[in-house]
Parts: C-alpha cells; sequence; structure tokens
C-alpha cells in the first residue's frame, strides 16, 4: 500500500490539472471558432444541430473562475464543480463543430470523431447541474449539518439522475429515430445498449430528467433558504452574492424570453439567447469566486441594491416597451408604435426608478438611500422646537429608516440627569451605541434590529452618520438651553452683587459715616471750652475712618484683588508666591506669552485658582518646591501648579477649595482639573478661554465679574 502524497505535493498537482484544464477549454474554444468556417454545407445529424459558441462561452465563463478558484483553494468541491461543468460546455462545443467537420468533410474519418460526437450531443445539458449543486454545496463546497443534509443528498442524486439519462440516452431516442452517422461507432456513441430496455428508457427517459431536475432544484432551493436562515453575519454575507447571481439569472431569463418574442422574426432571438446564457453563468462563477475568497472587500448591499433596482427597471422598462408596441401596432402603423412606446416608456422611467429604488433598498438592506435616511432626520431636526421634540424625532426617524422595532435615545444633561424617549416595545437583543460630541459622551443610542437582517458596515457607517448628526443637533440645543441658564444665573448674580453692595455700603459704611459725622459736630461744639473732649471726639472719629478705610478695602478687594492693577496678573501671582515662600518652600512663577492684555474677568480667576492652588500647597503638600506656569496663547489662558510633594492620597475628599477652582474656572466657560504628577507631587491645571463674553449689553469680563 503506498503512502499518500504530502498536501503540498497533491496541491501542486491539483493546482497544475487546472491550469491544463483552463488552457485547454481555451485552446478548443479558439480550434472551434476556426473549424467552424471550414464545415462543409450539408445535413448536420439532430444532436449536433446548434449554435456552438453560446455553449463555448458559457462553459469559459464557469472554467476559468473555477481554474483561479482551484489556484487559491485546490482542495476547494465548489472549484472543481466549476472547472467539470465549464469543461463539459467546452467539450460539447468543441464537439458539434468538429462532429460535423469530420462526418461531412471527412466521412468520420478523422480521430476521435466518436469521441467528440458523444461530447457534441450529450454534454451540452450537463452545464444545467451547476445551480442545484451550488444551492447545496455553497459557499464551503461541503453538505450541510443535520435535518438538512438529507434535503441536500436528495438534491445531488437527483441530478446525478439527470445527467446519468443525457448520458445514457441511445443514439435513436437522442436523435429523434436518426441513424447514427458514418465513421462513427455506434458501440462509442452508446454507453448502454440493452435492446430490451431501449423503447422503456426511451419513453420514461425524459420524464426521468424533468422529474431530476425539479427536485434537485426544489430541495437544493430550500437547503439554500435554510442555510441562510440559520448563518451568522460572515456566511450570510457570502451567501448574499449567490442571492445577487440568483436574482441576475431570473433577469436573464426574462430578457431571453423577450428578446426571443421580439426578434425571432428577425433571425437574432437565439444569438442573443445564447449572450445572455453566457451571462448567467459569469454571474454564478463571479459570485462563487468573490464571495469563496474576497467577500469582504465589498458591499454586496450596495451591489445587490443596484442590481436589484435596475435589473427589475430594465425589466419592466422592455416589458412596457414591448407591451405598447404590440397594442399599438395593432391599429396603427409599425414607425408610429414604436414612438409611441418609446413616449410612455420615458413618462414612466423616472418615478418608476425612484419606487424600485426605494424597493430594492428595504428589501436587501431593510432601510431607505443612506441620502435620504439623512435627509429625512435633518428635516426632522429641524422641525423639533425643543430637546425633547428633537430625541422623539431622532428615534423615530431611526426606526422609520432602518425598520428597528425599538429605538431609544438617551441623553445625558449637563447637571446629571438623563432624558430618554423610545419608540416601540423593548426587546433583549438590543444593540447600544454611545455618541458624543467633540469626542466628549453624551448619549446613548438603543435600536433592535429590523428582524432576518444584519448590521453591513455600510450601515454601521450610516447610523454613525445619524447618530453624528442626531448628537450634534442634541449637543445644540444642550448648549442653547445651558446658555440660557448661564444669562439667567448672570443676570441674577448680578442682581445679587448690587444687592450685597447695597448691603454693605447701608449697613456697614452709611452708619460708621453717620456717627463720624455726628462726632465732627460735636468736637466743634466742644472745641471752644473744652477743647481735650474735643481732641478726643475727633481721635475716636479718625479711628472710625481707619476702619472704614479698611472696611472699602475688603469690599473693593472682593470685587477685584488690587494687586492686579498695581503689579499686573504675574506681577500679583509672583507677590502671593513671595508671601507664601518661606525656609522649606520654594515657589517660583514662570510665564509665557503676553499676560499683560487679558480680559479682567480671566485674570481674576487665574489670580484666584492661582491663590488657592498655592495655599493647598502650603496647607497639604509638604513640599519643597512648587512652580506656577502661566500660558497665555491666543485662544486661551493656562494655568499650571506643580509641586513635589505628598500628593492626591487614592479616594481623598474633595474640599470646598478645589470646588471653588473648578467653578471660577466653569463660569468662564474653561476647565479646572487636580492630578497626580508622574515624578510625585500634585500638578493643578486650569484653562480658561481669552474671549470675553457678552449678555444683553452687560459684558461678564468686568471688574465686577470676580
Amino acid at each position: 500500500m503506498h503512502p499518500a502524497p504530502p498536501p503540498a505535493r497533491s496541491d501542486r498537482a491539483l493546482r497544475a490539472v487546472a491550469v491544463a484544464t483552463a488552457v485547454g477549454g481555451v485552446g478548443l474554444t479558439v480550434a472551434a471558432f476556426v473549424l467552424y468556417p471550414q464545415v462543409p454545407e450539408g445535413p448536420v445529424p439532430f444532436p449536433l444541430d446548434w449554435l456552438f459558441w453560446g455553449s463555448a462561452l458559457a462553459g469559459l465563463t464557469l472554467l476559468l473562475p473555477g481554474a483561479v478558484l482551484a489556484l487559491r483553494l485546490p482542495r476547494h468541491w465548489l472549484a472543481w464543480l466549476l472547472v467539470l461543468a465549464g469543461a463539459s460546455s467546452v467539450l460539447a462545443a468543441f464537439g458539434a463543430v468538429y462532429g460535423p467537420w469530420s462526418i461531412l468533410a471527412h466521412d468520420g474519418e478523422l480521430p476521435l470523431t466518436t469521441f467528440f460526437v458523444f461530447t457534441g450531443s450529450r454534454f451540452g445539458p450537463i452545464i444545467h447541474v451547476v445551480i442545484p449543486a451550488l444551492l447545496v454545496l455553497f459557499p464551503t463546497g461541503r453538505l450541510p449539518q443535520g435535518r438538512w443534509r438529507v434535503p441536500g443528498i436528495v438534491a445531488l442524486v437527483a441530478m446525478a439522475v439527470g445527467v446519468l439519462h443525457i448520458l445514457l440516452l441511445p443514439w435513436r431516442a437522442f436523435a429523434e429515430g436518426g441513424p447514427v452517422p458514418s465513421g462513427v461507432d455506434e458501440r462509442g456513441i452508446d454507453l448502454w445498449q440493452p435492446a430490451a430496455l431501449l423503447d422503456l428508457w426511451t419513453a420514461i427517459g425524459p420524464a426521468v430528467f424533468q422529474v431530476g431536475a425539479l427536485v434537485s432544484l426544489l430541495c437544493g432551493a430550500a437547503v439554500f433558504i435554510s442555510r441562510f436562515r440559520g448563518a451568522d453575519a460572515e456566511l450570510r454575507a457570502q451567501l448574499r452574492w449567490m442571492l445577487l447571481a440568483g436574482l441576475g439569472n431570473v433577469l436573464a431569463l426574462v430578457l431571453a424570453m423577450t428578446s426571443t418574442a421580439l426578434l425571432d422574426t428577425a433571425g437574432n432571438g437565439t444569438w442573443v439567447s445564447e449572450l445572455l446564457f453566457a451571462a448567467e453563468n459569469a454571474l454564478l462563477s463571479g459570485a462563487v469566486l468573490v464571495a469563496v475568497t474576497r467577500y469582504r472587500l465589498y458591499d454586496i448591499d450596495l451591489v445587490a441594491g443596484r442590481s436589484l433596482m435596475y435589473g427589475a427597471l430594465a425589466a419592466a422598462v422592455v416589458g412596457i416597451d414591448l407591451l405598447v408596441f404590440v397594442a399599438v401596432d395593432a391599429v396603427v402603423e409599425e414607425r408610429v408604435a414604436g414612438v409611441a412606446a418609446a413616449g410612455v416608456v420615458a413618462v414612466l422611467y423616472s418615478p418608476l426608478r425612484v419606487r424600485l429604488q426605494r424597493l430594492a433598498d428595504r428589501l436587501l438592506t431593510g432601510r431607505d438611500e443612506p441620502y435620504a435616511v439623512v435627509s429625512a432626520l435633518a428635516r426632522r431636526l429641524e422641525e423639533s422646537p425643543g430637546p425633547d421634540e428633537l430625541l422623539q424625532a431622532t428615534a423615530r426617524g431611526v426606526a422609520a429608516a432602518f425598520g428597528s422595532p425599538y429605538v431609544r435615545v438617551e441623553l445625558d444633561r449637563p447637571d446629571g440627569t438623563t432624558v430618554s424617549v423610545e419608540v416601540g416595545s423593548p426587546r433583549s437583543d438590543v444593540v447600544v451605541l454611545p455618541f458624543g460630541y467633540r469626542d466628549v459622551p453624551i448619549g446613548r443610542l438603543l435600536l433592535v434590529p429590523r428582524p432576518g437582517s444584519r448590521r453591513s458596515e455600510a450601515d454601521q457607517r450610516l447610523l454613525a452618520d445619524v447618530v453624528r448628526q442626531a448628537a450634534a443637533a442634541a449637543r445644540a440645543t444642550a448648549l442653547t438651553e445651558e446658555l440660557q441658564r448661564s444669562r439667567e444665573q448672570l443676570v441674577t448674580g448680578i442682581a445679587e452683587e448690587r444687592r450685597r453692595l447695597r448691603r454693605e455700603l447701608h449697613d456697614g459704611l452709611g452708619p460708621t459715616l453717620a456717627a463720624a459725622g455726628l462726632k465732627v459736630r460735636a468736637a466743634r461744639n466742644l472745641a471752644r471750652h473744652q477743647p481735650d473732649e474735643a481732641d478726643r471726639a475727633l481721635e475716636d472719629v479718625g479711628h472710625d475712618l481707619t476702619g472704614l478705610l479698611a472696611e472699602v478695602r475688603r469690599v473693593v478687594h472682593d470685587l477685584r484683588p488690587p494687586a492686579i492693577d498695581q503689579y499686573g496678573l504675574l506681577g500679583a501671582i509672583e507677590q502671593q508666591a513671595a508671601r507664601l515662600s518661606g525656609p522649606g518652600l520654594s515657589v517660583r512663577v514662570v510665564a509665557s506669552g503676553d499676560v499683560g492684555e487679558l480680559p479682567a474677568a480671566v485674570e481674576v480667576a487665574i489670580y484666584r485658582i492661582a491663590g488657592e492652588a498655592l495655599a493647598n500647597v502650603v496647607r497639604h503638600a509638604d513640599a519643597a518646591v512648587c512652580t506656577v506656569t502661566v500660558d497665555a496663547a491666543a485662544d486661551t489662558v493656562g494655568l499650571v501648579v506643580d509641586d513635589d510633594g505628598n500628593g492626591v492620597p487614592a479616594g481623598a475628599r474633595v474640599g470646598c477649595g478645589l470646588v471653588s477652582m473648578r467653578e471660577r474656572a466653569e463660569e468662564l466657560g474653561g476647565s479646572c482639573s487636580v492630578e497626580p504628577r508622574a515624578g510625585g507631587g500634585t500638578r493643578v491645571r486650569a484653562i480658561v478661554p481669552r474671549t470675553s463674553v457678552r449678555v444683553g449689553d452687560l459684558e461678564t469680563t468686568s471688574r465686577g465679574a470676580a
């Protein structure tokens, strides 16, 4: 017993066979075209009297893709199915030329005459076994598992019975009683010659072929449908290519029947039918080749959708043209009928195309065309007056566009609450798609896919575009509400600040000044007769005025630190640093950019945050070195306070100082964070927009914004 050859060697042998078969098929096709003009005029035997080139082209459309697939996957059964079916069709085409040429020009004396008469008369229909075999074996080349394995075997057996019927049918039955041509060996042309069964086989043979073909198609279709229904997303992507090829075959069949009805009177209908038959096989083999090797590179939904739309459109146009032509031709002359048919088709083309496009998109992808989806959502969003209506419009738009039975949209508000709307009834198979605006998460889209559909890469991209559009609209609406709240808070804050100043002036400065005035008048009255008492009264007034001056300075400092006006922002921060520096702590202030021309509110915010951060370093950090960096860019002003101290302990409670720093930055649309440094210590980072913000006639960067 010889050992099996190594896989690599056997693969090389299989590839060599595939290449040789493909080269031989092309050579036989070229030879058939060369020999065809040399066939003498004369009666050609019936089984050989057919257009050879249609079978040759159809065979090559199977043979060449099959050979390519065999080179890639030499052990794949589908590759050899295409190779064998294509080779048999090419042999049939060459036999249909070589046989008559040998019989009529050389009395059948050429070599292999009997063999090629046999292939030319028997191999032609074998190509039709490709469809049921593909339905059963596609795309793996193996029979299905489970309960559908038996129908798959039945389909293959019925197909084999049909092929055996063609190969074993006696010549006299096949040639409708005609004799075996001269030079042809009857024993070589009839593989099975039991005289007792000749009449029976002749009688039941066609029925056996028809029943076998029908059973193989029905069982094959059932196996394919069951495989499609139970397929995962990857397998279904492959199976859709076969659906596309089947759609093309149906369209080609319709066009072939139409062309036969229209062109047979001119003798061209058969030629068109043969070309369409070759196109059918090219679609099948191309679908197999792409689905097995390259299906991930192409968007099958887009290809199938366009094919369905334009195929149905072409069939409808041809059908309408034919019906109108026949109807009008019955009462008027042919030229008028043609013009009328063209006019009717032109009128119906555009609306028919639009409806077919929507139907194709719905059938194949479960949604509308991408531009229509985005356009419809944009229209819904424009018509939404508020955030709740906007979310409702988004949910309804996604549900309508993708045929989803359940859609829920959740939006996180700046105050920490979440608002949500939903369409349909919730289910367990929910897909959650987070969405954000400028890399900031702001919500989620939850949806249930349409039953029986899958989310392709095109669907993913479209969903991302839809979610991005909805997120931008939701963010814009939220910002509008936030701006309105900020306006209200600002106006309220200004009013409260004015009330506080009024209270300070009325309750503090007012009584002190009134008392000082009374003491001055009393001192004036005492000046002549009791000068000592008058002097003590004036001394009391001096003390009161000194306290009053301190109170005024406190109020002014609360409005805006005087050090900023006296030394500038950088000098004021350096003054703070110098006051807090000591034997155990060195504070250094660094600046970059132009920090001399900043809005007042920005200066105050940076100054206050720096002061609070330095105070925290002194109180908590136990640091030796602290660096304060102020960076004034074109649009923002940044502040970084680094120390080499203890750092922020894990789980530490956020104190009032940190909250105050964050609030001061956020009041101007900025941010403030406290984080540990990589080398140890703590980093306080604040970023504040440099631009001023106006609310009505009130500027938030005024002196009182602090």
